[in-house]
């Protein structure tokens, strides 16, 4: 302020100045006109006495239109001079004018390196309240921590504790219940296995003898159904030849037919007793067919209730079923082979009388083959009924089995109740180990938390490291700084010092202009102004040089100020991180 101060009072007083010297100079100019003109009407009066005297009017004419040209012609340098004393005023004034701006950035750059070192220094407070927070929140870590572990290891200790226990009580009652299965199953079996081997013992003695009455009654079977075989084969001849007779006896019904179409006009007495003997023969016959239908009608019962019979029997006998089962259905291919030897007994039957003799020599044979069927079907009636006791004495002995087996399945529940209870005792230790290991992990999960906690508290202090870094770098450059504009400052008074050199020596040539306007003659006054005005150019081109230099070295200052404030961003920004 008081070097502006100052430069406002140099200016008024060049102001002054030049308007002194402006009037000066104007006086000065009116003094020499005043003198040249006192000088002039004394020559002009002095002219007008020797004109009176000497010279005549024409000649003072002359005189006197030659000393107002010589006036006029130096009233116009006094003109130029004055302006170029104007000129030379102008430039001191934007010399002055450059100064103070000169003065104005150099107190710019003061107020911007008095906000840097604010900004250093309140980044240093900053910095010194993080240490002082990061060491309170380690502290408050490392207590926090101590807290954590004791009460892991305490919720540790107790569970081990309960683990501990609950394990002993469970060995116990896995001990209690084994003894118990030991004991249950010693006992069940030792119970099981003397009346299962009694019964066993006795009902394989039983099967085997029913085994061999089966055996011994299906060999009189085979032996029986071989001699049906046979007689059915005798039949199977037999019937051959019926077939045989047959067809002989349709060929001589053609030829019957043939005379009966040629004696159809024979006597009705013939016709009438030819009736009746046909009538005779048909009773004779439907009541032989009765009695066949009747035998065939009871061997089909028995039959039937020997496959009703052999459908009931339980599933521990079904190899004896399936063996009566397979003899059985034999019986009834053999009756279908009767009732088709019964048809065409039938149908030789419904022949006509001439061939009666065939006739009854098949019906004797069939008459001995059904004599024989039946004496069959009555021992395979006795057989089926012996077949029937033996499978209600099976019956029986599956009853018995049926017992015993429901005896060991009730063991075998109680033995299945005790292994649930094993497993039961079972499911509670696995359910205690799982419980100890989600104890385990919830601390290893604890250990990991504060592992990273430590590993934030390393990055931070490791961030504390660079900004300490960033932080010495930054005073590096604020003394840098410090002492880039104390040069400046120092440069700046020396421009000063020249500038107020160059005032002095602009004053002190102006002062010898005028003495030099005074003293000097008009000739040389000219060649010493122009010279004077080429020092005071040069002069005012190396102040411009002088001011241009420093206009550059402030541009690069702030260049430098700009490359600092990023990093104040970047302090302000680990700040904020540090905060959240």
């Amino acid at each position: 302020m008081d070097r502006r101060s100052w430069l406002w009072r140099r200016k008024s007083s060049d102001k002054s100045l030049g308007e002194t010297e402006s009037s000066g100079s104007m006086s000065s100019h009116s003094e020499r006109f005043s003198d040249e003109q006192a000088y002039s009407n004394q020559n002009i009066h002095s002219p007008e006495v020797a004109s009176k005297a000497i010279f005549p009017n024409e000649e003072l004419d002359d005189s006197v239109k030659a000393l107002r040209e010589k006036l006029a012609s130096a009233l116009h340098n006094i003109r130029a001079k004055d302006d170029l004393v104007k000129q030379h005023s102008k430039v001191a004034e934007e010399a002055v004018s450059g100064w103070e701006k000169a003065e104005n950035e150099v107190f710019s750059l003061k107020q911007e390196l008095e906000s840097l070192t604010r900004k250093s220094s309140s980044f240093e407070d900053r910095a010194i309240h993080l240490d002082v927070a990061l060491k309170e929140c380690m502290r408050q870590l490392r207590h926090e921590r101590e807290e954590q572990e004791q009460k892991i290891h305490e919720a540790v200790n107790n569970k081990k504790i309960e683990w501990e226990s609950t394990k002993s009580e469970l060995q116990e009652q896995l001990v209690e219940l084994q003894s118990q299965l030991q004991s249950a199953k010693g006992e069940a079996a030792t119970s099981l296995h003397i009346d299962l081997h009694s019964k066993l013992k006795v009902a394989e003695n039983e099967i085997s003898s029913l085994k061999r009455e089966l055996f011994s009654r299906a060999e009189e079977l085979e032996l029986r159904t071989i001699e049906r075989d046979l007689s059915t084969q005798a039949a199977e001849s037999a019937s051959r030849q019926n077939l045989e007779n047959v067809k002989k006896v349709a060929k001589l019904e053609t030829e019957c037919r043939r005379l009966k179409a040629v004696a159809r006009k024979a006597s009705s007495f013939i016709d009438q007793r030819s009736v009746t003997e046909s009538s005779v023969y048909v009773e004779s016959f439907t009541d032989s067919q009765s009695d066949i239908g009747e035998r065939l009608l009871l061997v089909e019962s028995n039959t039937r209730k020997g496959s009703e019979l052999e459908q009931n029997p339980s599933d521990s006998v079904l190899e004896l079923t399936k063996f009566k089962n397979g003899k059985n259905f034999e019986t009834p291919s053999l009756d279908i082979s009767l009732m088709d030897d019964f048809l065409e007994m039938e149908r030789l039957v419904a022949l006509p009388d001439t061939h009666n003799e065939s006739f009854h020599e098949s019906r004797s044979i069939t008459a001995q083959s059904s004599v024989k069927d039946i004496t069959l079907i009555t021992d395979l009636a006795t057989m089926t009924n012996r077949n029937i006791e033996l499978e209600e004495k099976l019956l029986k002995m599956e009853m018995d089995k049926y017992e015993l087996e429901t005896s060991l399945a009730k063991h075998q529940d109680q033995l299945e109740t005790l292994r649930d209870r094993l497993k039961g005792a079972e499911t509670k230790l696995v359910e205690l180990q799982a419980q100890l290991s989600m104890a385990n992990e919830a601390r290893q999960a604890f250990e990991g938390e504060l592992h990273g906690a430590n590993l934030k508290k390393e990055v931070a202090e490791s961030q504390l490291e660079v900004v300490d870094n960033e932080l010495r770098t930054m005073s590096s450059r604020i003394s840098s700084l410090e002492e880039e504009v104390q040069k400046e400052r120092s440069f700046s008074e020396e421009t000063i010092s020249n500038c107020r050199k160059l005032e002095e020596e602009i004053s002190r040539l102006q002062h010898k202009c005028e003495l030099q306007r005074v003293l000097s003659p008009r000739g040389n006054l000219k060649q010493n102004q122009d010279k004077e005005l080429a020092v005071a150019a040069y002069k005012f081109s190396e102040c411009q040089k002088t001011i241009a230099s420093l206009v550059l070295e402030h541009n690069h200052f702030l260049d430098s100020c700009s490359l600092f404030f990023p990093v104040t961003i970047i302090f302000e920004e680990r700040d904020r991180s540090f905060k959240t």
